[in-house]
This record gives structure tokens, sequence and C-alpha cells, in this order.
């Protein structure tokens, strides 16, 4: 297939697809880097350096970075190859990496900033090991998902938007 003839309601599902496979690696990611850091066993403490808030930065970073940077630079393989149309000129790779570590970097702030809000104003100190793995590799697949599908979105987006 070339890339004049890609179906229009083929980035969708490309999307779709990609951001699946995504969450799942980092809800697999997010479980061994949990049982790594926090272990199963003693409840796990909320606030401070290295636990449970903390972790959202380093967490959140790499899923964010990943999830915005492997899928694109798949797509634009993808386009060079002519299975998929790119709109316009597809960003170099060094943009790509660039672009994935201001969006890693924003969602370190905004991952961390948010589950320290709501942690803290239901006044959870600890967590019992087993909700606070599933919390973990929930916000891992959810973010993961979410982050391929706007970066692929953005990608694709129409000549003149901004991307």
């Amino acid at each position: 297939m070339t890339a004049a003839a890609v179906p229009a309601g083929l980035l969708p599902r490309e999307a779709a697809i990609s951001g699946a496979i995504n969450a799942a690696i980092n809800a697999a990611i997010s479980a061994g880097f949990f049982f790594g850091v926090f272990g199963i066993g003693a409840l796990v403490p909320i606030w401070g350096m290295g636990h449970f808030v903390f972790d959202f930065v380093p967490q959140s970073l790499a899923v964010t970075f990943f999830a915005s940077f492997v899928p694109s630079l798949l797509a634009i393989k993808a386009a060079a190859a002519g299975k998929l149309a790119i709109p316009g000129q597809a960003p170099s790779i060094r943009a790509l990496f660039l672009r994935s570590v201001a969006r890693g970097l924003a969602g370190a702030f905004i991952g961390v900033t948010v589950w320290a809000a709501l942690l803290w104003a239901l006044g959870v100190q600890e967590l019992d090991p087993v909700a606070a793995l599933a919390l973990k590799v929930l916000y891992g697949l959810l973010l993961g998902a979410a982050v391929t599908y706007i970066a692929l979105q953005r990608l694709f987006a129409p000549v003149g938007m901004a991307k």
C-alpha cells in the first residue's frame, strides 16, 4: 500500500492498537518496578523520598517519554516505507526525541502533582501493598495508552495544526 492509498480510518485503528500494546508494556514495567522498589510485604508509605508519591516522578517521566517517542518513531518509519501517510513533513528523530523529553517532563510534573493532591486530600499515609500495586499498574496502563494515542494524533494532525 502506498502512502497515497492509506485509508483515512487507519490512524485511529493504528493509534488504538499502538496504545493498547503500549498500555500493556507500561503496566508490566510498572509492576516490575513496583516489586523492585516496594516489594509486596509491608504497607507502602506515601510521603517522602523514594516512597509512593515520589515514585510517580520517574514512573510518569518514563511512561510519558516512551509512550510518546517509540510509537511516533515507528509511525515515522512506517511512513518512510509508504505504509502510512503523515501530513506535511515528518519531524526529525531529534525533534521527536526533544518533543518526547518535554512531554516526559510535563508528565512527571502533572503525574506527581495530581497524585500528591489526591492522596493528601484523602489523608492517606500508607497503602496496602496490593492496592498500591494495583494503582501503579493501572496508572501506567492508562497513562501509556493515553499518551500514545495523543502523540500519534498530534503526529498525524493535518498540516497547519500545531504539532
